[in-house]
């Protein structure tokens, strides 16, 4: 009897958490190369900020900070040697990416759906090397982002004098965790994606196996 008692509130505490949104905010801003604000995340009872620019992400419960995380930094990328430039290696699995295309545009457009914006405000400065390829990029602008003005404030100055690149950008989505994991699972399930996946393991699972080979053989 306690066993079920116990198994039926993990299932309702399962079904709380499914169902409950989560709310992803953006501020950010850049100028003068300087990027600053926060990027959060507010789900049931729990809040994480993670400042932009800054050394720390903070946890919050009940709207009181209970840890404070200092993010690691980045260690430099070690330089190429010259025998490392001149390898490259071939994409034998660019035939097995193309074929998963299709599922993955479908997947992409379940979870685009899947949200719900609640806001967004965006202005950006920008401008390129070359004034033309600012004028080319500036068309592409209008044609993907115009029909999004009629109710989202959206805004963009261009700039033909120098490469530059600054934004102010205010955001905030809403995500019900279960509306992200059915699309998942459908990919997962897919056949497709089930036929790669195996074919993948499998190579893996022989290369490792002639890797063996080869060291107890030396």
């Amino acid at each position: 009897m306690i066993v079920i008692i116990i198994i039926i509130i993990f299932a309702f505490l399962a079904l709380v958490m499914l169902l409950s949104p989560v709310t992803i905010s953006v501020n950010s801003t850049r100028v003068e190369g300087k990027i600053g604000g926060f990027f959060s995340m507010d789900w049931i009872i729990f809040l994480f900020r993670y400042a932009l620019g800054g050394k720390h992400t903070d946890i919050l419960v009940f709207g009181r900070k209970i840890s404070k995380l200092p993010n690691k930094e980045k260690l430099p990328m070690p330089l190429e040697t010259e025998k490392k430039r001149g390898i490259k290696k071939p994409m034998s699995h660019f035939g097995d990416i193309l074929a998963l295309s299709g599922p993955m545009l479908q997947l992409i457009k379940e979870l685009i759906y899947a949200c719900r914006l609640k806001y967004l405000d965006i202005d950006i400065t920008f401008g390129l090397k070359e004034p033309s390829h600012t004028g080319i990029v500036t068309g592409i602008l209008h044609s993907i982002f115009g029909y999004l003005r009629a109710g989202k404030n959206i805004r963009w100055s261009v700039d033909f004098t120098k490469p530059i690149i600054e934004w102010d950008l205010k955001g905030k989505v809403a995500i019900t965790p279960i509306s992200v994991l059915l699309p998942i699972v459908r990919f997962i399930t897919n056949r497709q994606v089930l036929r790669a996946g195996m074919q993948f393991f499998r190579e893996k699972l022989k290369n490792f196996r002639g890797g063996t080979r080869k060291q107890v053989f030396f």
